[in-house]
């Protein structure tokens, strides 16, 4: 083996690797999120249920909203990102096309955008719901 072809085998090796690498990453974001989507159905439940729709303020409201576009949009991102990647590609290694490295790093970053709007969206929906509590 000359040395030009055990290069592009190191080269190509550590492609695979760190596609696999960021494929774990996203993933791995996607598995920390899944349990805050029950904490956001129970803070949209809890502010919908203490606030009938006629007294709600265009502020509760707002919050009670943006809950529900955090929830829309991570059942956005899985289904868009479950269509995008088989099975093999997501659980197993199964090795991706460029068009799909490509892909993988977009949704990357996605699933970390994902990830402020919903923490963002459980916090606010947690001090509403404090400060509900506490003008009762």
């Amino acid at each position: 083996m000359n040395l030009r072809h055990f290069l592009s085998v190191i080269v190509a090796s550590l492609a695979l690797l760190s596609c696999q690498n960021e494929m774990e990453a996203v993933v791995a974001v996607h598995d920390e999120l899944m349990p805050k989507m029950t904490t956001i159905s129970r803070l949209q439940e809890q502010l919908s249920e203490s606030l009938p729709d006629s007294i709600r303020s265009e502020k509760q409201q707002a919050v009670i909203d943006e809950l529900e576009a955090a929830n829309d949009a991570m059942m956005d991102w899985m289904q868009d990102f479950g269509t995008a990647f088989d099975f093999e590609e997501i659980n197993k290694g199964k090795p991706l096309t460029a068009a799909k490295q490509d892909s993988l790093k977009k949704y990357a970053l996605s699933v970390q955008a994902l990830k402020t709007q919903m923490l963002a969206a459980i916090a606010n929906g947690q001090k509403a719901f404090e400060t509900l509590k506490q003008n009762r």
